[in-house]
């Protein structure tokens, strides 16, 4: 059976699976200034961050009506849909809503909500590992099963060089945001269960990812995994972390994905977040 994609747009999408044709992302919106802008693909990552620079307070999001996810869902199609972490946001929530009325009125429907218990470079890879699944031709039963396994396996972790936006807007319980502000101490942070937990800190960036890296070499992963990255206005020291998965860790599946609107004005410049699942 044909299948179909739809994904938040904290999901960073990569270019040729856009071009798939089967996939659609349901934007969420980002309050700059005062004024909302959907966040719908249609703005470069230099466009987004010139918003957020130019605008003295910090942006805001909001998620997508269940309306908007209703409207992705196909009757002739599997569904699988992919959100940001429902710890983090609504998203998941109005999929949700949206896959019940759409269930009432189209019997026989099949669509599977994952919350990714991630964002960005974790959704992405879910997705992708959903397309393999799918393309290979496993029913619709066994490849949520699978991608549900391989999310609750999936490992998250992110370094950031500005920290603001995620503290402002209360994401970051537990963490010290203001002294890392202003020590210029980074956070090494990671994924647990939907919610932003810090395993480790450093004096800069390149100290701070350097940890990060320690981190996942002591977790010893099986080099088959794969591994993606969201760059935000940091792709040379991303490809500088691909290089070292590739070539010191042995990772066989390495990529970097472009963060877009969400993923930029939560992430800022120079952050990195990697996914390996």
């Amino acid at each position: 059976m044909a299948f179909k994609i739809i994904g938040d747009s904290c999901c960073d999408f990569t270019k040729l699976q856009m071009k798939k044709g089967n996939i659609t992302r349901v934007p969420m919106s980002i309050i700059i200034g005062g004024v909302e802008y959907r966040d719908d693909g249609l703005r470069s990552q230099e466009d987004w961050i010139k918003l957020v620079k130019d605008d003295p307070g910090y942006p805001k999001s909001a998620c997508p009506s269940p309306d908007a996810f209703f409207s992705a869902y196909d009757e002739k199609c599997d569904n699988y849909v992919v959100t940001l972490s429902g710890k983090l946001s609504g998203v998941y929530n109005s999929a949700m809503v949206a896959r019940e009325m759409f269930e009432e009125e189209h019997e026989g429907a099949r669509i599977h909500v994952f919350d990714s218990k991630s964002a960005a470079a974790g959704q992405s890879l879910l997705v992708g590992r959903i397309i393999e699944l799918a393309e290979a031709g496993l029913p619709f039963d066994e490849i949520v099963k699978k991608v549900e396994k391989i999310r609750d396996e999936m490992f998250t972790i992110f370094v950031l060089d500005d920290l603001e936006t995620f503290k402002k807007n209360g994401r970051l319980k537990g963490v010290k945001a203001l002294v890392a502000t202003t020590m210029n101490v980074k956070p090494v942070l990671i994924g647990d269960d939907g919610e932003i937990k810090q395993i480790d800190q450093a004096i800069g960036m390149t100290r701070a990812v350097n940890r990060m890296l320690y981190h996942i070499e002591k977790k010893d992963f099986d080099r088959s995994l794969q591994v993606r990255i969201t760059q935000c206005d940091s792709k040379e020291l991303c490809t500088k972390i691909a290089k070292i998965m590739t070539e010191r860790f042995g990772f066989t599946d390495v990529k970097i994905i472009n963060a877009g609107g969400i993923s930029t004005t939560y992430e800022n410049p120079g952050g990195v977040v990697m996914a390996i699942g």
